[in-house]
């Protein structure tokens, strides 16, 4: 069997051997003179010259035919015709041996598929194949590719281009310095400084991967997307754009950037994960070690959703998983706490303890309102919190159910005691200095005053007071 097999790999190197030598013959030309050099003979032909072989239609002004060599030198007003395929150029060389024209002074490849142009180019007709450089263009009615080198295989309509590639489709445009396009499987594979912009979507990354049969496309390393609509900026390590869900996810050193006109009040948001929702209303779901900043809202927490209302400039931050929020002095903890801002200015924060919850904790608010007591911080312990505020400031405090309290007083900016105070369903009102100026307890009110000389007599923290120094902060691009 082993013999066999042999005899038949032999038999068929030996065809292939035979063909790939076909002489390339002269059928036609004006003028014909022949000489012989070094035991090489060689024609020169001129006015309408027409070489064939096999399949192949060869047409030029002039050419000079190495006989044994099997080669032609191939000058002005070259055509090569191979069935549906045309390649016309001014000056070039044609191997008989390899079936392959080399190309040097402008080229141009057409067939039903598309055409090709190029500065140089070099064709081989036994494999499709067409190598180009300089100024490289491709165009098919459904796509274009330029680039300073191009490799296409005709049978696939598979393209591997180099330097400067630009791919423009009815639907998308993909730079990149390298990059494969392989047209029937809708795939390409873009290196190097790579970009999309699809559906008002715009993707740069080190390597990013689009699929246009799927609508997807996979981005990594320094990735960027931008929302041309929405204006919002996504960035990670690692990115799925899904452009007919209009969802994205991005992995690792994940932010979000929503830039506003006063560059103060644009929006940060850190994290591992970070998934976009483009529909509207818009929203994004941050997970792990997430931190967001706008203004001076400042939060961190495991989990957080953002929404962006359509209407009224209304942004809605939900926490979850030990959230912090920070707002000048004020700092607030919960199990889950929701803060609305509108027009850029913080309106509302909610923060509710959830009873069920593994380790669940009281909401608790702490504010620092006088800096030149920096250890003097009024709290508020409850299981809801709600803080209602009025030109970036606390206005008024409502706690919900059973609740624990306690603000420090002050007279003409010195230390006046203490206030402790605790009930249920309570409104705490602030004045403009965000000191307690009031406080209402609707029902089992109990309350008292330490005076100053007895401060040291008494616990000035409640139950679960923790001062956090971890406030987020802009992370350098």
């Amino acid at each position: 069997m082993n013999k066999f097999i042999s005899i038949l790999l032999l038999l068929l190197l030996a065809n292939l051997a035979a063909y790939s030598q076909e002489k390339v013959e002269l059928k036609k030309a004006d003028k014909l003179t022949g000489k012989t050099e070094n035991g090489e003979t060689i024609r020169e032909v001129t006015g309408n010259v027409h070489f064939v072989q096999g399949n192949i239609n060869v047409y030029c002004n002039t050419a000079i035919q190495y006989v044994e060599a099997n080669r032609v030198e191939l000058i002005g007003n070259v055509r090569i015709f191979q069935d549906t395929l045309s390649l016309f150029t001014d000056r070039g060389v044609y191997f008989g041996n390899e079936q392959k024209a080399v190309c040097n002074s402008g080229i141009t490849l057409k067939d039903p598929n598309a055409t090709l142009r190029a500065n140089k180019g070099i064709y081989t007709f036994s494999d499709t194949k067409a190598f180009f450089t300089g100024d490289v263009i491709i165009v098919n009615p459904t796509y274009r590719i330029t680039s300073d080198e191009l490799t296409y295989f005709r049978n696939t309509e598979d393209s591997y281009s180099k330097g400067n590639v630009v791919v423009t489709t009815d639907s998308m445009l993909i730079k990149a310095g390298v990059l494969n396009y392989l047209r029937r499987q809708g795939i390409t594979f873009a290196y190097d400084n790579a970009s999309v912009l699809k559906d008002s979507v715009f993707i740069s990354a080190d390597t990013l991967r689009d699929f246009s049969y799927e609508r997807k496309s996979i981005a990594s390393g320094n990735v960027i997307l931008n929302d041309l609509r929405s204006k919002g900026i996504v960035k990670g390590d690692y990115l799925e754009n899904y452009s007919e869900k209009k969802y994205a996810f991005v992995k690792g050193n994940s932010q979000l950037i929503k830039p506003e006109e006063n560059s103060k009040d644009t929006l940060f948001v850190y994290s591992d994960v970070l998934e976009s929702f483009r529909e509207e209303p818009e929203y994004y779901i941050a997970t792990d070690s997430v931190s967001i900043i706008k203004g001076e809202f400042l939060s961190k927490s495991g989990i957080a959703k953002f929404s962006k209302g359509a209407k009224d400039s209304l942004d809605v931050f939900a926490l979850s998983k030990k959230p912090v929020v920070w707002q000048g002095n004020m700092q607030m903890t919960s199990d889950s706490i929701y803060a609305v801002i509108k027009n850029n200015k913080i309106q509302t924060v909610y923060a509710i303890k959830l009873w069920g919850l593994l380790n669940s904790e009281y909401s608790f608010l702490i504010n620092n309102t006088d800096s030149t007591f920096e250890n003097r911080y009024d709290q508020i312990s409850g299981k809801k919190i709600s803080i209602f505020f009025e030109n970036e400031k606390i206005n008024f405090v409502k706690v919900d159910s059973s609740s624990n309290g306690l603000y420090f007083a002050y007279e003409d900016k010195k230390a006046n005691g203490l206030n402790i105070f605790e009930g249920e369903n309570m409104i705490i009102y602030f004045d403009t200095a965000q000191k307690v100026k009031r406080v209402k307890i609707e029902k089992d009110p109990v309350g008292k005053y330490v005076p100053e000389n007895l401060i040291s007599t008494v616990n000035t923290n409640l139950p679960g007071f923790y001062i956090r120094r971890d406030k987020p902060y802009k992370k350098s691009n």
